[in-house]
């Protein structure tokens, strides 16, 4: 009887064994990211921002791709050619089925770029990407031809933001059938499982993917904007990576044996906007009296404002080591960014002596818009420049809001200055050129996020030039021309370029590090060996 009891215990206990294994195993299986921001909708063509991007690249493929280091790659189309100046053509994966098992076909993508400028955009769509597309032909259910406006030397990387998303599903579909399912059928490494505003995106893992298995899964991706609930759900193991690693927190990060802080130079610069426009809605004079003429329009005040900035100081301190100095609005690494610039001076009493000449000793009041939970450091850094320009004159009531309620009002051109991150993933300036610094509303094609009305007639000349050239020395030397001649204007003004920042539970995952800032399921995997 004895024996019979050991045996029977013996077996329970074996039996217990195996199911705490398998819950470990299924445990596994899962992982959680505790992200900064999530996406503002599960429409892909929603809105081209970064955190939009990222999530839904989980879903959704693109034509092409860029690696962690920027370098294009083929993806669903597995190779191109220019036929001639304004055509090009794509031969598409022949293996690529959709969530749902159907094939995946050239109707797909001319679908998809035709729906593109027709979506009602959030924060600004996608049409950027494809501006220079006149028509979209199939050759055949694998090939498929873009004939464009003149010749296009940047569609090749501007297709890396076109999602194709399935003709038979999205047609028609709003932002609620993406939410809902129906249409949030991809062709990427996770399928969507659902999505809560501001919460959970739950992805799950598509075993019918053409490309490299994902390790996990399932997958959370766990909005947490507050920088400090990040990381201590990071410690708490409540998740297992984060993004946007917070400067204070990285030195205690990096003293805990289960954690790793990952960190590779981001493409975002932090750019200061002034308003074009003749009148702006929120400068005032001292006594906060309308100003008949705006300040911003004035090269002199605006240099003025570059020149209060302590770049140095910026990033070294209100940034902690994670940014560098922005000399120029773009990594000096990216095609058409002019090197040899210089740093960009900073002289406060050369600023005030400026503002006088421009005709405001006394300098003036007005209201600094902000995110304060898009990027590390985004709302110190704006509170900071609010005492830059305190220091030449100008009061400057820092306002930092959430990133929905700030592209909200900063598309209605509701702002007189404001600061946000602008990065491109095509890794060249002519999108700068073309999107943010063309005049807006000449033509529908140029100035889509120009929301502060920046117009200069030479940087739109130039800009048009260098988009009907594919010799490519000719071309950089005309976008550097382009960009130089903004700089001299100070259509923009560069604060400090960041660093691309994340921490991982070390014994949970092991996590590729993006440039783009990127955070992909499918570059985590199970654990290095330490």
């Amino acid at each position: 009887m004895a024996d019979r009891k050991q045996g029977w215990r013996g077996w329970m206990g074996a039996l217990a064994l195996g199911a705490a294994m398998a819950a470990g195993s299924a445990q596994a299986q899962d992982a959680t990211f505790g992200l900064r921001s999530g996406p503002l909708s599960i429409d892909p063509h929603f809105s081209s921002a970064g955190q939009h991007a990222s999530a839904l690249r989980n879903v959704f493929d693109a034509l092409v791709r860029r690696s962690a280091m920027m370098e294009l790659q083929p993806n669903l189309a597995e190779s191109w050619r220019r036929v001639d100046d304004t055509t090009w053509e794509f031969r598409l994966r022949r293996d690529v089925r959709w969530h749902d098992g159907t094939p995946f076909t050239a109707a797909d993508v001319k679908f998809s770029v035709e729906r593109i400028p027709t979506v009602v955009a959030g924060t600004g769509g996608l049409a950027a990407y494809v501006r220079s597309i006149k028509a979209t032909e199939i050759v055949d259910d694998h090939t498929v031809r873009f004939l464009t406006d003149g010749p296009a030397a940047t569609l090749l990387a501007e297709l890396d933001r076109v999602f194709i998303v399935q003709a038979r599903a999205a047609q028609g579909a709003d932002n609620a059938t993406f939410r809902s399912g129906g249409a949030a059928i991809g062709t990427g490494p996770y399928r969507y499982v659902s999505w809560e505003p501001r919460g959970d995106l739950v992805l799950e893992r598509f075993d019918g993917y053409w490309g490299d298995r994902p390790h996990f899964r399932r997958v959370t991706m766990r909005e947490i904007s507050n920088d400090s609930a990040r990381v201590a759900a990071l410690l708490a193991g409540n998740v297992d990576l984060i993004n946007y690693v917070p400067p204070a927190s990285v030195t205690t990060l990096q003293r805990n044996a289960e954690m790793q802080v990952l960190q590779v130079p981001s493409i975002y610069v932090f750019l200061l906007h002034p308003d074009g426009r003749e009148q702006s809605p929120l400068v005032t004079d001292n006594e906060g009296r309308p100003l008949a003429q705006n300040p911003f329009r004035d090269v002199r005040v605006r240099r003025a404002v570059s020149l209060s900035i302590n770049r140095n100081g910026m990033a070294r301190n209100i940034m902690e080591g994670l940014a560098e100095p922005a000399n120029t609005p773009l990594p000096t690494s990216f095609f058409g960014v002019p090197r040899g610039t210089g740093e960009l001076r900073f002289d406060p009493a050369e600023g005030r002596r400026l503002l006088a000449e421009a005709g405001f000793p006394r300098g003036f009041r007005v209201q600094l818009h902000c995110t304060n939970d898009r990027f590390a450091g985004d709302a110190r850094v704006c509170a900071a420049l609010g005492q830059s320009l305190a220091s030449i004159g100008i009061t400057a009531e820092v306002v930092a809001q959430p990133t929905a309620v700030y592209f909200t009002n900063f598309t209605r051109g509701d702002y007189s200055l404001t600061m946000n991150g602008w990065g491109t993933l095509t890794g060249d300036a002519t999108y700068m050129l073309a999107s943010l610094l063309h005049t807006r509303g000449v033509d529908p094609r140029f100035g889509t996020f120009n929301r502060m009305r920046y117009s200069n007639a030479e940087v739109d000349r130039i800009t048009r030039a260098s988009l009907a050239v594919l010799d490519e020395g000719e071309r950089q030397r005309l976008v550097e021309q382009g960009i130089r001649t903004a700089m001299d204007d100070h259509a923009v003004i560069p604060i400090v370029t960041l660093s691309a920042v994340w921490a991982i539970n070390a014994r949970r995952l092991s996590f590729v590090a993006r440039m783009d800032e990127e955070t992909l399921a499918i570059d985590a995997r199970a654990p290095a060996a330490r």
